[in-house]
């Protein structure tokens, strides 16, 4: 952790942790996961750099995740969940009837991860190697 461990609070680091290791869990022994590549210090940097206000956002983010258990009647805060109890409570939004629900979780679940794809590390694992398809359209193969 370098200077990206001081744009957010220990706590706002807390529930960015938790909600990028329940979308990307970690510690399979064959593919990384959110802590295993430091998502979280990616997904900062990013934000930082890239996105004006973008660290106002991302700390507004995960306050309203943080909270959101409350508007739907579980009196506990989501860091204060269990993992499995927290699995529960993003699957109750994957599967909602409200479109909304789902809408916002599939925002949250594509920011983390654009970020978790655009790691080095991960390209070697899945098999990505940039420019191939370029070249290989370029020189006529298919």
């Amino acid at each position: 952790m370098g200077a990206e461990s001081k744009l957010v609070g220990e706590r706002t680091r807390k529930i960015l942790e938790d909600l990028a290791e329940r979308m990307i869990p970690s510690g399979s022994i064959d593919y990384p996961g959110a802590r295993d590549i430091g998502l979280v210090d990616k997904v900062l940097v990013l934000a930082d750099t890239k996105i004006p206000m973008g660290i106002l956002g991302l700390k507004a983010l995960a306050w309203c995740w943080e909270l959101s258990p409350f508007f739907w009647l579980r009196f506990k805060m989501l860091t204060k969940m269990t993992p499995e109890e927290q699995v529960r409570y993003f699957e109750s939004w994957e599967n909602s009837r409200l479109m909304f629900r789902r809408w916002i979780l599939m925002g949250l679940k594509s920011m983390f991860m654009a970020v978790f794809y655009n790691d080095p590390v991960i390209w070697e694992k899945i098999g990505y190697a940039p420019g191939k398809c370029y070249r290989a359209v370029r020189e006529g193969q298919k």
